[in-house]
């Protein structure tokens, strides 16, 4: 879903992937879908797509702007507005929408309370259980660190939730990938706009963060790689690094992977 080429401006369209037949489909879907943007974060739990936040055009008029042209060349990774166009249009979403797999309907379940995070892109999603779990991004002022819980069948945002631990440094485009009952955090670009090469573990029993040494080779640093469990293990795919602040694109880009198993994310 989503997404944005600086030909045709933001997406709001959805494919589909068929693994046997290797085939891509558009999905015609029902129910009011999200508004066209990027930089936003999905996961699935059971049949349903749970879809958080993103970066895009707040009205119709700039959704359909043209964006070709542009001289600032933004690289995928500069969460900034287009040169050319009005920032008043553009904007952060803290929206939550559910996309049902089985009858191909969107709906945007009301949230129950207050502790909704905020308008931010680029962030960290994964489910554990019926939680949806959120970490960092960036809204409108800054790169966050901060850690939100979203309980699917309550509606409800935890408000008092307290963290222990030693809580990882501010990042945008870094993966949260659950593994168990335990939230794996990689990479990502800091406030610096240096990227990290460091896991995290946050347990969701224990609500307590735990730094992570891994032995052997592990991945440079990075940011926009694709991380997945499978089994016990997770996943890590290519990604991009040196991000240059001069011209605003990363320097270096991956293709390597690699297979961390369970057993080196232990918890104290």
């Amino acid at each position: 879903f989503g997404g944005l080429s600086h030909m045709s401006g933001w997406f709001d369209d959805i494919f589909i992937f068929d693994t046997i037949t290797n085939t891509w489909t558009i999905l015609e879907t029902e129910g009011n879908k999200p508004r066209a943007r990027d930089k936003l974060q999905a996961v699935a739990v059971d049949s349903n797509i749970y879809y958080f936040g993103g970066f895009g055009p707040k009205s119709d008029e700039a959704e359909v702007a043209d964006l070709d042209g542009e001289d600032d060349d933004e690289d995928d990774e500069a969460e900034d507005v287009p040169q050319d166009q009005d920032a008043a249009e553009f904007g952060w979403f803290n929206d939550l929408y559910v996309l049902d797999t089985v009858n191909l309907k969107w709906t945007q379940p009301m949230q129950m309370n207050l502790g909704v995070p905020t308008q931010r892109a680029a962030h960290g999603m994964c489910a554990i259980g019926r939680n949806l779990i959120i970490f960092g991004g960036r809204d409108v002022e800054e790169r966050q660190n901060d850690l939100h819980i979203f309980h699917i069948d309550t509606r409800k945002w935890v408000t008092d939730l307290q963290v222990g631990g030693q809580v990882p440094a501010p990042r945008s485009f870094h993966t949260l990938t659950a593994v168990g009952n335990r939230a794996v955090l990689f990479g990502g670009r800091g406030r610096d706009d240096k990227h990290f090469d460091k896991f995290d573990v946050f347990d969701f029993d224990k609500k307590q963060w735990f730094p992570v040494m891994i032995e052997g080779d592990k991945p440079a640093a990075r940011g926009q790689h694709c991380t997945v469990a499978v089994g016990n293990s997770l996943f890590l795919f290519g990604g991009s690094g040196d991000f240059s602040p001069e011209i605003m694109q990363c320097q270096t880009f991956f293709t390597d992977a690699f297979l961390i198993k369970s057993e080196d994310f232990p918890t104290q």
